[in-house]
């Protein structure tokens, strides 16, 4: 699919002079800081954070109520039980509400439901099993806030619910004693974008400032903190920026036996972490054991205090994935037959009967980016499906679903993804009215996906002081995405060179420009076009980098897409 090529708004020349003086920045990067919407202020915080950067945690609603009665179970060592999410961000945020009143000399315990048999967060069953062990007080990771009927039922079995969730809040909040979530009527709480992991974080670091010892150190926290934050896909901006640039540094080093095991075994021991590192080598080993078999065994590998039982817990959750890898390439195959032949469809619906529940949610993902529609995919049993959906930026699919809600079971999520269960009969009927509401909603634009360019250079723009301000810039994702340059009339200047699987390298540079640049481009960019040596001129959109090996540093050009003489891609402003 041909991609739209969007420059972004230029800032005033003179303004931009005047700032790249002030802050000692090139007027590139000034470009760049403008775009992310970095004001004056805020550019030390943004390339330097630190943890004076955190908000107060007591802004948040309930956070008060919550620590005091978590104060009050550890001064009489009641039983306290952390009821987590069954993916990254569920396992890390139990693991670290856990590790931390353990540190507080609580023996905490978890209950995590399997994905299968139970769904996603509290159920009656598990509540009537926690109840009989005697627990007191029950504390929700990354789940919780759509449990109203639930954590009633919990509470006549003499069970006390505080809630941390970070998921849209629907009609009532459930009645719990504290309800710890941004995104409730009346937060004041300034940060909205966190993941679940971060609540759980925000009450660690309430309750660290109530305990009078001041040895706790909750920075170690932080690894596991970012993982979860990384994998949940929010935004990099503001307090997940502090948490993930500096998280990444603990994960580097970390004291944690089970997360030390998990990258030896994919062999990341020694290296420099980063946001890619976590989100596509890390987080999936974790996700696997939640969607194939229990999430507990991610939590057990951080609460591990023996190495030898931390890699073989590493061990399994890498065979696990193995095996996620396969049904999920096997389930892609099977969903393309499936696609409906309707255009006008905005938003893709496919059903098949006993497709792997853990597995759908990628399946969406992989739909979505392929044909860049919010897509929802089910899997049916009897009477009733499950569903996971995965939308694009301009269609919020938790509130596509809101107008749906009648003819779903039940529902959760946020903007960009949800899950749901359904009758198999109204699956159709969600089909037509959910496109009813795309119809309204998204544009024709918003269907073809776009690259939105930082600024239009020369390339000799791209000095070394340039590169060195550049390394500031991560960790990428959304909000922060990676810096996206636009040059023109660019030759190659080399034969090109093989690399990876499709991918090619090759020397680029302008006519009358000084600098020189390996040009990469791999083999998934371009919807398989390939470059020919006899391209006297092609704009390039690239994304620049340094790239190092053994030792040496080399500056990069990583080719997104290009346009030759002929093509009649038009450029757009924004």
């Amino acid at each position: 699919m041909q991609k739209r090529w969007v420059i972004k708004k230029e800032l005033d020349k003179e303004k931009a002079l005047s700032l790249a003086k002030k802050l000692n920045l090139s007027p590139l990067s000034i470009q760049f800081l403008y775009n992310r919407g970095i004001a004056e202020d805020k550019v030390e915080e943004f390339f330097h954070p630190s943890l004076k950067d955190l908000h107060n945690p007591f802004l948040m609603k309930g956070m008060k109520t919550a620590t005091q009665r978590i104060m009050k179970a550890v001064s009489h060592k009641e039983k306290i039980l952390i009821y987590g999410d069954y993916d990254v961000d569920g396992i890390t945020a139990t693991s670290v509400l856990l590790l931390f009143l353990r540190e507080l000399g609580l023996s905490g315990y978890f209950y995590i439901p399997q994905r299968m048999d139970e769904g996603y967060g509290l159920n009656n069953e598990a509540i009537k099993k926690i109840a009989r062990e005697g627990i007191n007080l029950v504390i929700t990771c990354d789940c919780g806030i759509s449990s109203v009927k639930e954590i009633e039922y919990a509470k006549t079995l003499g069970l006390e619910v505080i809630v941390t969730d970070h998921h849209q809040v629907k009609k009532d909040l459930p009645p719990s004693l504290a309800t710890i979530n941004p995104h409730q009527p009346d937060c004041p709480y300034p940060f909205k974008d966190l993941a679940g992991v971060g609540v759980a974080f925000k009450l660690v670091q309430a309750l660290a400032q109530e305990v009078s010892q001041k040895n706790l150190n909750i920075q170690k926290y932080l690894d596991l903190v970012a993982m979860g934050t990384i994998a949940d896909v929010v935004s990099l901006r503001d307090e997940n920026r502090v948490i993930v640039k500096l998280g990444l540094q603990y994960l580097e080093e970390t004291s944690n036996i089970g997360l030390k095991a998990l990258m030896n075994v994919v062999s990341l021991s020694g290296e420099k972490i980063k946001e890619n590192n976590v989100g596509f080598v890390l987080a999936p080993r974790l996700n696997a054991c939640g969607r194939l078999s229990l999430a507990k065994k991610g939590v057990k590998l951080f609460l591990s205090t023996s190495s030898e039982e931390a890699f073989s817990l590493a061990k399994a959750l890498d065979e696990e994935n193995r095996k996620r890898q396969q049904i999920e390439r096997r389930m892609r195959k099977e969903a393309e037959k499936l696609l409906p032949k309707r255009k006008e469809d905005r938003v893709i619906i496919i059903s098949k009967k006993d497709w792997h529940e853990g597995v759908i949610g990628l399946v969406a993902s992989y739909i979505r980016e392929k044909y860049f529609r919010p897509a929802i995919v089910f899997s049916s049993n009897g009477k009733t499906a499950k569903g996971s959906a995965r939308s694009i930026p301009n269609f919020p699919i938790f509130d596509a679903l809101k107008k749906c809600e009648d003819l779903l079971i039940n529902f959760g999520g946020h903007k960009m993804a949800a899950g749901m269960k359904i009758s198999v009969d109204n699956i159709e009927k969600l089909r037509k009215r959910i496109n009813e509401v795309a119809k309204e909603t998204i544009s024709p634009e918003d269907l073809v996906p776009s690259y939105y360019i930082d600024a239009c250079v020369n390339l000799d723009d791209l000095d070394e002081d340039f590169f060195d301000k550049l390394k500031c810039f991560p960790p990428y994702g959304p909000g922060n995405p990676p810096p996206l340059l636009l040059a023109k009339k660019i030759s190659i200047l080399s034969s090109l060179q093989t690399i990876g699987k499709g991918g090619v390298k090759m020397i680029l540079g302008s006519d009358k420009g000084k600098n020189k640049f390996e040009g990469i481009v791999f083999g998934s960019n371009n919807g398989g076009r390939k470059f020919s040596e006899n391209s006297k001129k092609i704009d390039i959109v690239f994304t620049p980098k340094i790239n190092k090996w053994r030792g040496k540093k080399n500056y990069q050009i990583e080719i997104k897409d290009w346009r030759g003489k002929k093509d009649e891609r038009i450029i757009e402003k924004d």
